[in-house]
């Protein structure tokens, strides 16, 4: 094990350590703060592992050399399913603190609860690990089930993302939503996956570029959907529409709009679009890195807002750190152990 993998796993389990003890210590204050943020980490990490099977899938499909240097990342990503799942549990044992559906007495007041009910709703999120974790296994054997895999892809993270996120807030939907959360999940496992080979002192400047150019794609498709659905929704002026997006654009969460606006969106483009920067090795982490920040900030965007609290609740970034400390530890493993074997 080289010097830099023991710092990493060192660092993993400070993360782990660190954020566990905030997270435990905090039930005993505020329980429901700290399951808010336990939801928000949560958000973020497990679009590592979605996001990966899709972009896997979508490669066996159509090929390309991007593959050839991002295939052991994606892999390695996949493989942290189960922290996500496992991390998934807390909230399923709290559903009451974090969902008004699942309290009785404001159920009753819903119109939609034969969807949005506690066994129904249970039996959903095993359908998707299920079928997340099957398409897990056949992916790593390198099993081609590309076509039938990415419809099934689709639609399972389109009702999670409903589900675990939209839900939140039972009385606003968005029919782009499930897309623009998937479009999320895509682009941070792909800017991880290139984060990652760009490390590798084996990779060249042409698969650096292949990796930038598809970038510039994901974050296009991102920032399409994202306004999109703003611009649906505002010129519509519904006051059970665009109370979802006041809610965000108060309090102090308009910075953090306007912070991942520039960094998912503008500034990381913009970079992408001059050749030294894709060629660069330096300059496409630096563009990873800012993405995936980005995507934290969002993840924290799309969820602690939803709740009616007041401002930010400081054990999300506890949370992120506790599963992501686990998250990132499998995921140096595996991708250490791909390419040992490799």
């Amino acid at each position: 094990m080289t010097r830099a993998s023991r710092m990493a796993y060192g660092a993993s389990a400070v993360a782990v350590l660190g954020g566990g003890a905030v997270c435990g210590l905090g039930l005993g204050i505020d329980r429901e703060a700290v399951l808010r943020g336990w939801l928000a980490g949560w958000a973020f990490w497990i679009g590592f592992p979605v996001g990966a099977l899709m972009l896997l899938l979508a490669h066996d499909l159509t090929g390309g050399r991007w593959g050839d240097v991002a295939k052991a990342p994606l892999k390695a990503l996949a493989t942290t399913l189960p922290v996500a799942a496992l991390a998934f549990v807390p909230v399923l044992l709290s559903l009451p603190d974090l969902y008004p559906w699942a309290r009785p007495e404001e159920a009753a007041k819903l119109p939609n609860t034969f969807y949005l009910n506690t066994p129904f709703f249970l039996a959903r999120a095993a359908a998707c690990f299920a079928a997340w974790a099957f398409l897990a296994v056949l992916a790593g054997r390198g099993t081609s089930f590309a076509a039938p895999g990415l419809i099934v892809m689709g639609v399972t993270a389109t009702f999670a993302s409903f589900d675990w996120l939209m839900s939140i807030e039972p009385d606003w939907g968005s029919s782009i939503y499930g897309m623009l959360v998937i479009s999320g999940f895509l682009l941070t496992a792909l800017a991880a996956a290139a984060l990652a080979a760009s490390a590798a002192p084996s990779v060249g400047e042409s698969p650096r570029r292949d990796l930038g150019s598809l970038l510039i794609a994901a974050i296009l498709l991102w920032a399409y959907l994202s306004f999109m659905q703003f611009l649906i929704v505002w010129e519509a002026d519904l006051p059970t529409e665009i109370t979802w997006y006041l809610k965000r654009l108060e309090g102090g969460w308009e910075w953090t709009a306007l912070a991942v606006f520039l960094a998912q969106g503008l500034v990381p483009f913009l970079a992408l679009l001059w050749p030294p920067v894709k060629r660069s090795r330096r300059g496409l982490a630096a563009v990873c890195v800012l993405l995936l920040a980005a995507h934290l900030l969002e993840s924290w965007w799309l969820v602690l807002p939803g709740f009616d609290a007041t401002g930010m609740t400081w054990f999300a970034p506890a949370a992120t750190l506790a599963i992501g400390g686990l998250s990132a530890a499998l995921f140096l493993w595996r991708l250490d152990a791909g390419v040992r074997h490799g």
